[in-house]
């Protein structure tokens, strides 16, 4: 599992290791009843506090994604495929929802926006 925490990010650390762990899992390189490293381990490795390994993992077995075990550790749950790819949709969707919301933002419209993502598609096939 690799995780990387930037200082230069809006979003607070919790949230940025919730969210990797959580895509890790959703793109299936981690995998069901893997176990996580623990919640002291993770913090000291990644050089951040208990509380936002507490935190961020919390939050990942209140959305489903893993699951503890007292006495035995964390484990990413088993969950099937295409919960997961509905779970992966469902984030996307939250993204974009996002990516429009800044686009509004910058005074850019819908059509400007779609001719944007179009070009970038177009370059990735290059």
């Amino acid at each position: 599992m690799w995780i990387h925490l930037s200082n230069e990010s809006k979003e607070p650390f919790y949230k940025q290791l919730k969210d990797q762990i959580k895509q890790q899992i959703i793109a299936g390189s981690l995998t069901g009843d893997k176990e996580l490293p623990s919640i002291r381990t993770l913090a000291k490795n990644i050089h951040t506090s208990v509380i936002t390994v507490k935190r961020a993992y919390s939050e990942l077995e209140q959305e489903g994604f893993i699951y503890t075990r007292a006495g035995k550790g964390t484990f990413v749950k088993s969950t099937e495929k295409s919960i997961l790819q509905e779970k992966a949709e469902q984030q996307f969707v939250e993204e974009a929802k996002q990516l429009l919301l800044r686009g509004k933002s910058l005074g850019l419209n819908s059509d400007e926006m779609v001719t944007i993502i179009q070009r970038i598609k177009e370059e990735e096939n290059d």
